[in-house]
């Protein structure tokens, strides 16, 4: 302890057996070196990379990891961990360790002594510079840092070629949709052009049908004129050559009757209003009596006329008036386009088909022949083969579209060869088969009803007249009317002037007639007074008293002209008051005015629920169930739940009345008609409310916002918060 002296400099000097040792503070720590850091070792999942190792097919070391500089590792080999030590050996466990990995983090993070190792998990793909320096024992830090280059390769997908190829790929996808949109346009264009110029042709084929039908009518009462005083002349004719010139004017005149009636089956064939209406027959007598009707042409042509049948009488079910037509129209065209001296021929066989019998009936001619190219257009309406300038079309173009329909029609089927120069061979062939006959109905006898064709024809089913469906009526889309009417010849004149337009029911009296409403609830009423069982007054008080027809508007028809009687009807609720004797015109006039009126209270319903009688020019009863329903519905209109058989319990009648019963008043059915009393009331709450729209929706019954919102734009066209605004604003 006495062998130490500290000098005036500050050193320290201690004593020994051999000597004295000095120690100065200011070179106390110089003699203690800063290690060297170097990299020991490379292990990629927990294990070392050999030299010349290859990983993934790359050679990540060249050479010992102590002398590289670089290493590259493969794509998806990035994690990894990396050994590091210093070149210090005294006291190595007192050395502290910094790294930084640049262009990943940029301050130095400490690494502990004991494990020198850096472990890297999962690198992205790039090139960074890692960087070790150590610090000795008295925290003195080298400047000769530990630098080693990592490079960790990008998978294929993401190399730069890649991108390339993305970016190249990309060009030939919008390349290619740029193309697939232009095509695709241009075959819109095309359609769209097709479509106007088919709904151009349509529309002109309209105008046809439309012209040809308004001039047949124009014809019709001119012709009845004509044909019914050359039936009287021909009758009271003693003369022989008159009777032959009356003749000859009677056949011309149902000729140019049978023109203007084609024309008018041709529009109903349009609207398929055109029935199946056979009866049995000798069809070889009949033929032959259509064909005679040409003689006179075969003079007046110097053309053959020729009628060939293999057998005398073939008994048979078919529609007279149809066939009729088919002959008429191929025997024609027969004669329009043969010239001088030739022949038409008309041949008649009946001929076995498999376990079918048939009847084939071939008119063949010797004329100017057709086109093969244009075989198959002949049966198009209004199409006309070009002819020799010789020759003048006169025709309509629809009488061999007619035919090929009417063909169908009876089950058959029609086949057409012609050569030009030499002429054409029409041959129709229809089925020769016997029908179900009518059972007994009870109905008065001569009644007309038409009855069910034998399924094996091919067509449909025909109820009787008085006893069509509701869905009938809605596949012909023609208003039903009913006739009420005990007189059966007068009950069938007026069907069969309203036929063409209406959906006829018929019934006999009062009670029957009040039966057919409940049943098939007619869009009109057309009913005599007086009658057996129950009167038209009676059967237009119930009708009227009911609310589950009292919509139906009724017209009553009387030869009686007391205005007491007048009054009488008028107080019942009926709707119009015709007396015989009137003009069918008139009454046809009254019948149409009556179900446009209730069609435009219907539409008058559409515009405003604030409903009132003199709008809607319905009957009181007719009012309060409207009121009664609006009532109901404004009571429930919160409720989601609330339904049209609801809607039924609360008015005491059958969804089936009630549907038909809205759907006649307001031209809506049930479900709009609730919907819309909702959508009225959320708009008077967008109108007056703060509420949301959303809100709203729940508030008037709609479980969906998106559905109220549809809805709503349908029934207002604006969107409902638009409407809330423009409508507060206005406030």
């Amino acid at each position: 302890l006495n062998a130490s002296l500290k000098t005036k400099r500050g050193e320290l000097v201690f004593g020994g057996p051999t000597g004295f040792n000095i120690f100065s503070a200011e070179k106390s720590g110089e003699d203690l070196p800063v290690p060297r850091v170097i990299f020991s070792d490379l292990r990629l999942y927990q294990k070392s990379v050999g030299i010349g190792e290859k990983i993934d097919g790359v050679v990540v070391l060249n050479k010992s990891i102590s002398e590289a500089t670089e290493i590259v590792l493969p794509p998806n080999k990035n994690s990894f961990s990396i050994k590091f030590s210093a070149l210090e050996y005294f006291n190595p466990e007192k050395n502290q360790y910094l790294y930084k990995l640049e262009d990943l983090n940029s301050e130095w993070l400490p690494v502990e002594s004991k494990n020198h190792e850096i472990t890297f998990n999962s690198l992205n793909p790039g090139e960074y510079k890692l960087r070790v320096k150590a610090a000795n024992i008295d925290g003195i830090w080298s400047d000769n840092d530990a630098v080693l280059s990592i490079t960790v390769q990008p998978p294929f997908w993401k190399t730069n070629g890649a991108f390339v190829l993305y970016a190249f790929l990309l060009m030939c996808i919008l390349f290619v949709a740029r193309r697939v949109i232009q095509q695709r346009e241009q075959l819109k264009f095309a359609l769209e052009q097709e479509r106007r110029e088919i709904q151009r042709v349509h529309e002109l084929d309209i105008m046809k049908v439309k012209f040809f039908t308004n001039v047949s009518h124009e014809f019709r009462t001119p012709l009845t004129l004509i044909l019914t005083p050359i039936e009287k002349l021909i009758k009271r004719a003693t003369n022989p050559e008159q009777i032959v010139q009356f003749q000859l004017i009677q056949r011309n005149g149902k000729r140019l009757m049978s023109l203007v009636n084609q024309l008018l089956d041709f529009k109903k064939l349009e609207v398929q209003e055109i029935k199946f209406n056979p009866s049995e027959g000798d069809i070889v007598s009949f033929v032959k009596d259509t064909v005679l009707s040409f003689s006179d042409l075969t003079e007046k042509k110097n053309i053959k006329l020729e009628f060939h049948s293999s057998i005398e009488h073939i008994e048979m079910f078919f529609d007279q008036d149809k066939l009729e037509k088919i002959l008429f129209n191929l025997l024609s065209n027969a004669f329009k386009f043969t010239l001088e001296n030739g022949t038409v021929s008309v041949r008649i066989a009946p001929f076995e088909d498999g376990d079918e019998s048939f009847v084939r009936i071939e008119v063949k001619d010797t004329g100017i022949g057709i086109a093969r190219d244009k075989l198959d257009k002949i049966f198009e309406p209004f199409f006309q083969n070009d002819l020799p300038k010789s020759m003048v079309n006169q025709g309509s173009g629809i009488g061999l579209a007619i035919t090929n329909e009417f063909v169908k029609i009876h089950g058959g089927q029609i086949k057409v060869t012609s050569e030009i120069g030499k002429g054409s061979s029409f041959t129709v062939s229809l089925p020769c088969k016997q029908i179900a006959k009518p059972a007994d109905d009870g109905l008065a006898e001569g009644s007309p009803t038409v009855y069910e064709v034998a399924d094996h024809l091919g067509m449909e089913s025909l109820s009787p007249l008085n006893e069509q469906t509701e869905e009938e009526n809605s596949k012909t889309k023609k208003k039903s009317l009913l006739l009420v009417e005990d007189n059966e010849d007068f009950r069938f004149y007026l069907k069969d002037n309203l036929k063409f337009s209406y959906t006829i029911i018929e019934a006999r009296n009062g009670a029957e007639g009040w039966k057919q409403v409940l049943d098939l609830e007619p869009d009109l009423v057309v009913s005599d007074i007086m009658m057996p069982e129950m009167n038209g007054i009676e059967l237009c008080s119930k009708i009227k008293s009911d609310a589950r027809v009292s919509h139906t508007p009724v017209i009553l028809l009387t030869a009686r002209s007391s205005e007491e009687q007048k009054l009488e009807g008028f107080q019942t609720g009926a709707d119009d008051y015709v007396t015989k004797p009137f003009n069918f015109e008139i009454l046809e006039a009254r019948i149409n005015n009556l179900l446009k009126q209730r069609e435009r209270s219907q539409k008058t319903f559409r515009k405003t629920l604030d409903i009132k009688a003199s709008e809607l020019q319905i009957t009181p009863l007719d009012v309060k169930f409207v009121e009664n329903a609006v009532k109901i519905v404004e009571k429930n209109v919160s409720s989601p739940d609330f339904s049209v058989e609801d809607l039924g319990m609360e008015l005491g009648i059958s969804r089936a009345y009630i549907y038909k019963k809205i759907q006649a008043l307001t031209g809506k059915s049930p479900l709009e008609f609730i919907r819309t009393i909702r959508l009225q009331h959320a708009a008077q709450l967008l109108e007056k409310s703060q509420l949301s729209v959303r809100e709203v929706a729940y508030k008037v019954g709609f479980n969906n916002p998106k559905y109220f919102t549809k809805y709503f734009k349908e029934h207002f066209h604006v969107l409902p918060s638009n409407y809330a605004a423009s409508r507060q604003k206005d406030a």
